[in-house]
């Protein structure tokens, strides 16, 4: 009998021991890599635009998380490309922590906390009652501009009204502003209703993570990256100086290849453009100081002494494939041009900051290519192009359809995990109700027996 209750003992443990597994399993990244961190962030004030305290903070996407984005951009069955990974939907955000002054205050310090974190069943900044754990400035999940170009930019620390954003909200948990900086770190103007910090006093620090938003049939999963490196502006930070044309290396450009695509009945060629990192952290700088850097595309008919500058064309710098129409190139010597045309492309950058003149760098190398037929073939065969090896080649990411779904077990890898259990799972259940049915039934027998 004791040998019979130990037995039992065990397989409610091994049980007990196997549900944290099966949740782990769940939980495993659905992405085809490791969500990374934002590779370069920038922050500067506003010197008063918008309000008081606004400032500017730039961040790049990892060239891994924007071509997985295209990928699913382009997908003809969204359902499709999300089913390969076990989800009915996914997206991309950004959190986004800052500190005054000093990192570690317990006051002004980093804010992020464990509700940051979220849960399936309450969100993201929320605890077990629907309470908030986060203020007016804290970005527990704030939405991406375009996660496919390389740039992106969002306002922070702006102007705070006399309400529960200033004050706070002891009922619903929501964190007054004011109760996150020390009192000697920031004035309130009551009448306008400002909240004022002087950045000649005082510094201000940013970090960023991302989420990956993992949707299932049955609930809602969190995915972070790590914290990316510390932005900073205000007392104590080196003043931006402005990039110069010698700063900006050339465009780094291949494939030149015509597309399937017309606009206003003539041809689009697509190219492809790899992001260096030294250019992204330009880039993010130059945002982050109210500047921008775009790229600029230039063609002709081969033959032709005369560049064109291109209109419709993709001009917002982001790795992978570029389109340009090449409609911008009829004139009176050209009526029309026909997809057998020879066409040469190059590109510069072009970088506008705030008080200063445009500056570009070099141009890059020229592209030329043919095609072989009339009508657009997708894959021409390219001549005299240059050969520059890509760092960050482009993943492929091809959406499979449903009936191909991965529905392996993560515990045995092989079973079709009836109601959602692996079936050892069961089996341990239905062996441990029949033991406990066996152990009942002979109790009550003996019972019976001594009785009689």
């Amino acid at each position: 009998m004791r040998k019979c209750l130990a037995f039992v003992l065990t397989l409610i443990m091994l049980l007990a021991l196997a549900a944290p597994l099966a949740a782990a399993a769940e939980d495993k990244n659905p992405l085809p890599f490791t969500l990374p961190a934002p590779e370069h962030v920038s922050v500067s004030w506003a010197e008063g635009n918008d309000s008081p305290t606004t400032c500017m903070f730039s961040y790049s996407i990892p060239t891994i998380v924007s071509q997985f984005q295209e990928a699913l951009d382009n997908a003809e069955d969204k359902d499709a490309f999300f089913a390969q990974y076990g989800l009915t939907d996914g997206w991309f955000s950004i959190q986004i922590d800052w500190a005054l002054d000093d990192v570690n205050d317990p006051v002004s310090g980093w804010h992020y906390n464990k509700y940051w974190d979220g849960d399936s069943e309450h969100g993201i900044g929320r605890d077990d009652n629907g309470g908030y754990h986060y203020g007016e400035w804290d970005y527990v999940e704030c939405g991406i501009g375009n996660v496919t170009e390389t740039i992106n930019d969002v306002w922070i620390l702006r102007g705070i009204p006399n309400d529960e954003r200033l004050n706070g909200n002891p009922e619903s948990g929501w964190i007054g502003v004011k109760d996150q900086l020390n009192p000697d770190q920031f004035t309130y103007d009551y009448e306008n209703e400002d909240l004022i910090i002087d950045f000649t006093k005082h510094t201000v620090f940013v970090r960023a993570r991302f989420i990956f938003t993992a949707r299932d049939s049955e609930r809602d999963r969190y995915f972070f990256s790590d914290w990316s490196e510390v932005a900073s502006c205000g007392k104590g930070v080196e003043a931006y100086t402005p990039l110069t044309g010698n700063d900006i290396a050339a465009p780094e450009i291949t494939d030149l290849h015509m597309t399937d695509k017309e606009f206003n009945d003539n041809p689009v060629v697509a190219f492809t453009l790899t992001v260096p990192d030294t250019l992204a952290k330009q880039a993010v700088d130059a945002e982050a100081h109210r500047g921008y850097i775009v790229i600029e595309t230039y063609a002709r008919v081969k033959g032709d002494t005369e560049w064109v500058a291109m209109g419709n064309v993709d001009w917002e710098v982001k790795p992978g494939e570029m389109e340009c129409a090449l409609l911008s190139l009829i004139s009176d010597e050209h009526k029309k041009i026909e997809k057998d045309t020879p066409i040469e492309l190059r590109c510069r950058y072009r970088c506008s900051q705030p008080e200063v003149d445009d500056v570009y760098s070099e141009y890059s190398k020229i592209l030329t290519f043919e095609t072989s037929q009339i009508g657009g073939d997708p894959t021409p065969t390219p001549t005299d192009t240059p050969v520059i090896d890509d760092p960050t080649p482009t993943p492929t990411v091809t959406p499979a359809p449903e009936e191909k779904k991965d529905d392996k077990c993560p515990l045995c890898h092989f079973c079709p995990q009836p109601l959602g259990l692996c079936i050892f799972i069961w089996l341990i259940i239905i062996i441990v109700i029949l033991l406990v049915v066996f152990i009942v039934v002979k109790k009550l027998k003996n019972d019976d027996n001594r009785k009689k």
